[in-house]
């Protein structure tokens, strides 16, 4: 898939590769590429503030090598039981910290983008850590 034609060097058998191929039979994805196919390789473009600069991707599935607690094939998205904290051009991913006791079935996941757990009725709070005016007793 990765070779321009069937065509090589008669002296050291190096093939004709595609844009963003490499190899002496065209069957590797350059640097920052993957998922050679028919059409050739893609472009990993990873999130440069979410991913470990000076890594590259994986050559078959386009993994990004993600920083802490961020996660996604780009390194975009915080990890389940994290949300997301921007820091001028870059992001951080910060734990939930749900209170338990005071959540829908338990949970410990929150809004990825505002950090807000899920809140029984009665409960408020961005962690469901507070009682509502007039209520009390925030126990399992």
């Amino acid at each position: 898939h990765g070779s321009v034609n069937q065509f090589c060097n008669p002296l050291s058998g190096q093939c004709n590769c595609k844009e963003r191929v490499k190899g002496l039979l065209c069957d590797t994805c350059m640097d920052n590429f993957y998922g050679l196919d028919v059409t050739g390789c893609k472009a990993c473009e990873c999130d440069a503030a979410g991913s470990i600069s000076g890594t590259v991707c994986d050559v078959r599935t386009g993994q990004c090598v993600c920083k802490p607690n961020i996660g996604g094939r780009r390194c975009d998205e915080c990890l389940d039981g994290y949300h997301r904290v921007q820091k001028g051009h870059s992001f951080l991913c910060l734990p939930c910290n749900c209170e338990k006791a005071g959540t829908v079935n338990g949970s410990l996941l929150c809004d990825k983008s505002t950090g807000q757990c899920p809140c029984k009725a009665g409960v408020t709070g961005l962690r469901c850590s507070q009682c509502m005016l007039q209520t009390y007793n925030l126990s399992m």
